[in-house]
């Protein structure tokens, strides 16, 4: 290797660890743990069967609480949550730099420019702001996803493997994420030659997200509430409507978190600028090759124009109810809502636009005898468009420590039988905003931290005026006790509660109701009492089942790495070609 060769590819490696580390800035400098939204973590996440569905909920964090809560029996849960979040940024923006190595010399600094949009985006800064590190996982597995089918389509049991394995990182990490790297799968690995490789691409999409398909499938939860699609819909957060908004890569529903440069017009009409001219540059290599055949351009610009309909239909009228009568109907279909999340691949084909963008430019400035030194300045505008991303989101992510109350409640409640663990929280909701949390909305911690099945409220206040209701009904009986100010000892009884809870310092605290019982732990922080009630520990009609399909994709992942590291990938990587961006079928 050249020096010249050697000092790139060093400079890349910085820039891929540089970047992640400006986003994430006080994250890693302090110990404590980020809690945001549904950013949960605590120090040793207990086993439970709920982690797998077994408890008979709604699968939303399967498998990333299983994942997580065994690498917690030997990491501290803040040194995990660290390494999790950086490493989810790095690998997004390696992933981009290895997929624009394969488009025949491109210069170094335009790679940089895809690799650092892809990292540094309103979507990436809203989803950690919402703490969706989950769909994050699976944003920084999509573009590793793309070049491994890419690989697929030259043939080899190698290339298959490894695209499994990348596939159930991506499923690992969210369903959301399962799903857009399945779908990027089979758009790009497609091909007439080989109808038995795509049929094999399409097995393992499906094995990948059997540990929360099935469990989704058979926990028999009721349909969704339909008025949650228009709660979650894309929201305009810049004066360009809601297609500048999702084209620019923000437009996330909650405006809590929305950046406040997206207010600023003159920096969101650069960025739109700039995505319509990425998006147009990666569209003008979509033409066909000498050969004739389809090339990956087209099909990562076919991804990302599914994807953007998935995000904008649910904020159109006919769109709106279109999706209600899908969410009323089938259980399943209420993954759509939220529906600026399915944005993934129109950040990576944007991200590569970028970069054949500015190759293009430097290509022209050195063709016409001008320094083009300058490209490398304009790699770096995602970072100018956006200066509040940087630093933990000027300070939203800054880390806190739990109190040493909530360890001793845990050994309370651990020393109980563990058929008794199942514990009610107050104040009656799954947000809790606590002091030592810096007043932070931020899912309760309580119910990762506590052994035992923990019981909060199901439906989520969007506002005063809009309430979505969740999916799990057997503890509603807890919330009209509340709310119509009757006696809470039995509706606590009736939903098989033998704990109460209180969080005391947690906004509406003063006036949550405690019903007689045995006070096992009373401080500053936290109430628990035996309330008396027996205990019904909610159970999967299916477990079997479930256990079966999670051991099947446990059983191709081992398969998959052994052959993944036995058999080397066969005629090397499938190459794009950078007037094309053309790979063979």
């Amino acid at each position: 290797m050249s020096r010249s060769g050697a000092g790139a590819r060093l400079g890349l490696t910085a820039a891929t660890l540089v970047v992640p580390v400006l986003v994430l800035g006080p994250v890693l400098l302090h110990r404590g743990y980020v809690l945001v939204g549904d950013m949960s973590f605590v120090p040793h996440q207990p086993w439970k069967p709920a982690w797998l569905g077994l408890d008979g909920s709604v699968p939303r964090a399967v498998p990333a609480d299983a994942v997580v809560s065994v690498l917690g029996q030997v990491v501290p849960g803040d040194l995990l949550q660290k390494v999790v979040l950086l490493a989810t940024l790095v690998a997004a923006g390696a992933g981009v730099l290895r997929l624009t190595s394969r488009i025949p010399d491109v210069a170094t600094p335009a790679r940089l420019g895809g690799a650092v949009l892809y990292v540094w985006n309103p979507y990436v800064y809203e989803r950690l702001a919402i703490g969706h590190w989950g769909l994050l996982v699976g944003y920084a597995a999509l573009p590793w996803v793309v070049g491994a089918a890419l690989d697929v389509r030259r043939g080899g049991a190698s290339a298959h493997a490894r695209l499994f394995l990348l596939l159930l990182v991506a499923a690992a990490g969210s369903p959301t994420g399962g799903l857009v790297a399945g779908l990027a799968a089979v758009v790009v690995a497609a091909g007439r030659r080989r109808p038995w490789s795509g049929a094999l691409v399409l097995g393992s999409v499906l094995v990948v997200n059997l540990p929360w398909l099935v469990p989704g499938a058979l926990n028999q939860a009721p349909p969704g509430d339909a008025s949650g699609v228009a709660a979650f819909a894309a929201r305009v957060d810049t004066p360009f409507g809601v297609w500048g908004s999702l084209l620019t890569l923000g437009g996330i529903w909650k405006t809590a978190v929305v950046p406040s440069e997206r207010g600023t017009g003159l920096l969101v009409l650069v960025a739109l600028l700039v995505a319509v001219a990425a998006l147009v540059r990666l569209a003008a290599g979509s033409r066909p090759g000498g050969d004739g055949e389809p090339v990956a351009a087209r099909r990562l610009l076919l991804l990302a124009g599914l994807a953007f309909l998935l995000a904008v239909v649910p904020a159109t009228g006919a769109g709106e109810r279109l999706v209600s009568s899908l969410v009323e109907s089938v259980p399943a279909a209420g993954i759509w809502r939220d529906s600026q999340k399915w944005l993934q691949p129109v950040a990576l084909a944007s991200a590569l636009g970028f970069a054949l963008l500015l190759d293009g430019a430097a290509r022209r400035l050195r063709r016409a005898g001008l320094p083009a030194a300058g490209v490398g300045a304009v790699a770096l505008l995602p970072l100018v468009l956006l200066p509040g991303l940087g630093w933990g989101l000027a300070g939203r992510l800054d880390p806190v420590t739990y109190p040493q109350e909530w360890e001793t409640v845990r050994q309370v409640i651990e020393s109980q039988p563990a058929a008794e663990r199942r514990t009610a929280v107050l104040p009656w909701s799954a947000y809790q905003r606590l002091p030592w949390n810096d007043g932070r909305a931020a899912l309760d911690p309580a119910l990762r931290f506590f052994p035992g099945q923990v019981v909060v409220d199901e439906d989520l206040s969007i506002s005063d005026a809009v309430t979505v209701r969740g999916a799990d009904s057997s503890e509603a009986a807890i919330g009209r006790a509340l709310r119509e100010h009757r006696p809470l000892g039995p509706a606590l009884a009736g939903a098989g509660v033998r704990y109460l809870l209180v969080e005391r310092t947690a906004a509406g605290a003063a006036d949550v109701p405690v019903p007689d019982g045995a006070t096992l732990h009373a401080g500053p922080e936290l109430l628990l009492v035996d309330v008396g009630g027996r205990a019904v520990p909610t159970r999967a009609p299916h477990a079997t089942t479930i256990v079966a399909a999670d051991a099947l994709t446990a059983a191709g992942a081992i398969a998959s790495t052994v052959i993944a590291i036995r058999r080397k990938p066969g005629g090397g990587s499938a190459t794009m070609q950078a007037g094309a961006v053309s790979t063979t079928i």
